[in-house]
């Protein structure tokens, strides 16, 4: 009687991911003894084990069109999300504020996975795209963890245009010809951009 033993026994438990989510792990041990009569005496005790929770999540952003020359020209991009953290992610979803993003949301995204499937996004061009020599544009991605709190990434993806400026000039007389001093002969003159980009200062 009053006598402690903390050598005899350990203990060990191998985490799961259901541990990590849950943000800590509670567990129960029992002692039990007999004493003269045969009869057994016994006690619990648990232990408390927080979790060291880190929710990230990245975003890759990469154009699948390589360039652009025309006023409605369709940029496409794959958009890739990967869990970099340790915790399950829900709910992850990719916007764009100028692209069309297609797919998701994602139910859950396990650490460590990646998916590059789901999300995809496009854009037309327009002439401010032309005139400004390229597109650059930025997508997130936002999860939950299992707190219910949002992580996000951002990535942006630049698609450069090829500027092609050109003009030509039609030049008509107007009278079909002359026959004394001082006659007047005019002209019209035709301008057109037979460009793709915004002509200035003509």
């Amino acid at each position: 009687p009053g006598a402690t033993d903390s050598t005899t026994f350990t203990a060990s438990y191998a985490v799961t991911q259901a541990d990590l989510d849950a943000g800590r792990f509670d567990n129960t041990a029992t002692a039990t003894g007999y004493g003269p009569t045969g009869a057994p005496v016994s006690d619990d005790d648990d232990a408390t084990v927080p979790a060291v929770q880190n929710a990230s999540i990245l975003l890759s952003k990469d154009a699948a069109t390589a360039n652009y020359n025309a006023l409605g020209d369709i940029l496409t991009y794959t958009l890739t999300v990967t869990n970099t953290g340790n915790v399950t992610l829900t709910n992850v979803t990719v916007t764009d504020p100028v692209a069309t993003v297609v797919g998701g949301p994602l139910a859950s995204l396990a650490p460590g996975a990646t998916d590059s499937t789901t999300f995809t996004a496009s854009y037309a061009v327009t002439q401010a795209d032309l005139d400004a020599g390229q597109f650059v544009n930025t997508a997130t991605a936002t999860g939950y963890d299992p707190n219910s709190m949002p992580v996000s990434d951002d990535d942006d993806a630049t698609v450069p245009a090829v500027q092609t400026a050109s003009i030509s000039l039609a030049k008509d007389a107007t009278t079909s010809n002359y026959d004394a001093v001082g006659d007047m002969l005019t002209y019209t003159l035709t301008l057109t951009n037979t460009g793709n980009v915004t002509l200035t200062n003509v």
